[in-house]
């Protein structure tokens, strides 16, 4: 039932054809014996992938325990505006989300990229959600689902890492300079402290690990609310700068990025203050800015064994091969080498 009445149909929409590359996401629409004004029309539905590369990867690293425990533990304390949960559940292989449709507000698309005032609002929610919890002592109870540097988590990702270093150039090779290639082989070497120079920087905060535009939501219309942030599937306790390097850095084209960058790092720092930092200088920001770049290895070459790109939509391959472009061109360009 929903409100007040019982479904008796429903109708399925795929709506995440080559955007989400872990979960897959559907549009139920619902019928009704007897609608009222509380009926919901619609409902998000988000389950495993059906690419078994991409599936195996999402369940070695707990993606679906981590987006289940986000909505139950965490969701309802967040200041940013994000789906309502409706049902949660986890039970091995099997995950089921059920959430808030969020049409008409218009979704995202990282390939397009977006304005600067788009970016903007992109960049006061980061600043909302990790000022929220900026070195805060509740991390502690997320430990479960909510890794943190130096967690069986990281052992993971450094154990996919170092197996995939070949595989990522001799796939991905093209996409990346000399120098970079260099870096990727370094941090294989010595994947402790590039991941210690890089997301286990201090300050520590939640940070949302996937925060491009393909999981975001614009309002444009009167009663829509301006941003929306989906898909909580790769959180991970650590610096909060690497959604903003992450984000800035596989979004925009690199010119676009170079010039607006500076600011936009301004107004998340601003945004941090506001929302109640103290004791963090804007020069501590830049840097950790920069630093974060090395965390872009990691989202380049993790799971390369797993990327079969002949199974990939089209704008699956396009995509990967904009983010790594990209990434790379932000790693040289922020020296973030010099951390390692």
């Amino acid at each position: 039932m929903r409100g007040g009445a019982t479904i008796t149909g429903v109708g399925t929409e795929i709506i995440s054809e080559g955007v989400g590359f872990i979960g897959e996401v559907a549009r139920l629409t619902l019928t009704y014996d007897e609608p009222s004004t509380n009926s919901t029309p619609s409902i998000i539905s988000k389950i495993p992938t059906s690419n078994e590369g991409f599936k195996s990867l999402g369940l070695m690293l707990g993606f679906y325990q981590k987006e289940a425990g986000f909505f139950r533990e965490v969701a309802p304390e967040v200041r940013l505006r994000i789906p309502t949960c409706y049902y949660n559940a986890v039970d091995g292989d099997d995950f089921v989300l059920l959430l808030e449709d969020l049409a008409p507000m218009r979704p995202a698309n990282q390939l397009d990229s977006c304005t600067l005032d788009e970016a903007r609002l992109a960049i006061d929610s980061a600043a909302q959600l990790h000022s929220r919890w900026w070195e805060h002592p509740r991390l502690d109870e997320f430990a479960s689902w909510l890794p943190a540097p130096g967690s069986e988590y990281f052992e993971i990702i450094k154990g996919g890492y170092i197996a995939a270093v070949e595989q990522f150039h001799t796939v991905f090779g093209h996409l990346i300079t000399p120098d970079v290639a260099q870096l990727v082989n370094r941090a294989a070497e010595d994947f402790d402290a590039a991941l210690e120079a890089g997301a286990g920087r201090r300050p520590h905060t939640f940070t949302h690990g996937d925060f491009r535009l393909d999981n975001m939501m614009f309002g444009d219309g009167p009663d829509d609310p301006p941003i929306a942030v989906l898909d909580w599937q790769l959180p991970f306790r650590g610096n909060p700068l690497c959604d903003i390097v992450y984000f800035l850095g596989g979004n925009f084209p690199p010119e676009w990025r170079r010039e607006h960058q500076d600011q936009l790092i301004e107004r998340y720092h601003e945004g941090l203050v506001e929302g109640g930092v103290s004791g963090y200088s804007l020069e501590e920001c830049r840097a950790d800015y920069r630093a974060a770049g090395l965390t872009l290895l990691a989202y380049m070459v993790t799971g390369a064994n797993d990327i079969d790109p002949d199974t990939l939509t089209e704008r699956g391959r396009d995509l990967i091969e904009t983010m790594f472009n990209r990434y790379a061109t932000t790693i040289t360009d922020l020296g973030s080498g010099d951390f390692l």
